[in-house]
């Protein structure tokens, strides 16, 4: 593997995780209510949409650029 591959995809693993605690901050005020069902569902449903925003982290700054 060459070494330039190594560097993009570590600092796209960088990135996405960065992303993904910043994003799931914004989601700590359900983790009190989550013994209720469909608080837990939604929690997931919300979490699940953090991680794909945070897998597609570059798509996201070239159009918010574009704006």
């Amino acid at each position: 593997m060459s070494i330039w591959l190594f560097i993009a995809i570590s600092s796209y693993l960088l990135g996405a995780i960065i992303q993904w605690l910043q994003l799931n901050n914004k989601l700590r005020e359900f983790e009190e209510y989550t013994n209720f069902p469909i608080v837990w569902a939604a929690n997931l449903v919300s979490k699940f949409g953090c991680l794909l925003k945070a897998l597609i982290w570059p798509y996201s700054l070239i159009v918010d650029n574009e704006s």
